[in-house]
């Protein structure tokens, strides 16, 4: 039987939770608790109070992204969780594109 490995990626997650005390910690530790390591994060008002964006970059496998997904959109204060490859996007100061291939 042959084990086929996956090569891991940098994948960007964007979720939009509730802004509330706490959930920054929560989220922070469901990662980093699972032995997965946060590349870079980034949080910001949306334009409801209510709701604050995140964007996560993390190095993994696909199967390793997936897993934290499912895990992130069963925290009561997720409210939507979105992934691309790093590769997929390109950042240009504010301004994000998504590249074709």
């Amino acid at each position: 039987m042959k084990v086929v490995r996956q090569r891991e990626e940098t994948y960007r997650l964007n979720c939009f939770v509730e802004n509330r005390p706490g959930v920054l910690a929560r989220i922070v530790g469901l990662i980093s608790g699972r032995g997965y390591n946060i590349q870079t994060l980034h949080v910001g008002p949306t334009e409801d109070g209510t709701v604050s964006r995140m964007r996560i970059d993390v190095l993994g496998t696909e199967r390793v992204v997936d897993q934290i997904m499912l895990q992130l959109r069963n925290c009561v204060n997720v409210i939507e969780v979105t992934c691309r490859r790093r590769a997929d996007v390109i950042v240009k100061g504010r301004k994000v594109e998504k590249r074709h291939a």
